[in-house]
């Protein structure tokens, strides 16, 4: 069985729709916290809810019953993927959110799993922990300086799990994903936002002068490198996630103009203070690990993208 926390969200409900296609049983935590509508967090669930090999628990990991919640099942791996995503939300006002969900829920979590038999834990970290370092590619060997609270906060969830692995002989994979897009993406998200509102014929806020890149990374190539990794004898190590290929926010808005041909109306605005201005990953240390089969082409995830936001608003 794979626990698998954050389940409703982006990449845990792809992840779990993925896992049970390859016939895993899937033991799913959320708590549907409420950065964005729960009705889309249910529809994101849509092909997985009634499968047999699928539990859902509504429940927080937060909650001191956790541990209850898992009390005598067979857990051969857990995806640790919950947390408050988003550099933009993150700042010195609600940081203690931010503490709470992204640290303290971390440790938690680690300490209700430390005596259960769990030899293997995946965790979800971020390409923010790197901060502007001077790097074009950035490689797991640099020293992570986190330019942002977001970033402060997925850094110290890697310590912790640096120390709960030594500690308690738990395999502790850290991944550490670039930006991610495709099916069930955030609302809150650049593409969801200017695919949604460009088939509204509504306009498009882009932070700064749209000339930051960033290195995208499709969905489902995500879920297929978690699953290799659930599948391999590997300690402890640190992966960049990411597609090795950086595009422009102004790019990837010409290419969304062209699937759906249509002409953006753009509004520049003030960029974010904290925000990266180029994230590139180095991925040759995962390529050294995994075999990946295939990269989605980007116009052929952003028209995936593009039919699941059509699906979710009803929108033609």
């Amino acid at each position: 069985m794979i626990l698998v926390t954050g389940a409703a969200g982006f990449v845990g409900s792809n992840l779990c729709e993925m896992l049970l296609r390859k016939g895993y049983k899937v033991l799913a935590v959320d708590c549907f916290f409420d950065n964005y509508p729960k009705w889309i967090k249910k529809f994101n669930l849509r092909n997985c809810l009634g499968n047999p090999d699928f539990t859902f628990l509504e429940n927080n990991i937060l909650d001191p019953n956790i541990t209850k919640l898992i009390e005598g099942l067979r857990i051969d791996c857990l995806v640790h993927l919950a947390d408050i995503p988003g550099v933009t939300t993150c700042s010195e006002v609600n940081f203690d959110e931010y503490i709470k969900y992204n640290i303290t829920a971390t440790q938690r979590l680690l300490e209700a799993v430390k005596y259960k038999g769990i030899k293997k834990l995946i965790y979800a970290s971020s390409s923010t922990v790197y901060g502007d370092n001077g790097e074009i590619s950035m490689s797991e060997v640099q020293n992570p300086k986190p330019i942002s609270l977001y970033g402060v906060s997925k850094l110290a969830g890697e310590t912790l799990c640096h120390y709960y692995g030594y500690i308690y002989g738990i395999d502790i994979d850290i991944l550490r994903f670039f930006t991610a897009y495709g099916a069930n993406q955030r609302p809150d998200m650049a593409f969801h936002r200017f695919i949604k509102n460009m088939l509204l014929d509504e306009e498009i806020i882009v932070y700064g002068d749209g000339k930051q890149k960033r290195d995208f990374i499709y969905v489902d190539d995500i879920c297929s490198i978690i699953l290799e990794i659930i599948d391999k004898e590997i300690k402890e190590e640190i992966m960049n996630i990411g597609g090795g290929i950086s595009l422009s926010v102004n790019e990837s808005i010409k290419i969304i103009e062209k699937l759906l041909n249509k002409k953006a109306k753009i509004r520049y605005i003030e960029p974010i203070e904290g925000e990266q201005l180029i994230t590139h990953a180095n991925v040759e240390k995962l390529e050294s690990i995994i075999t990946l089969d295939t990269k989605t082409d980007i116009h052929e995830g952003l028209k995936r993208e593009i039919d699941y936001i059509k699906k979710l608003y009803k929108l033609t």
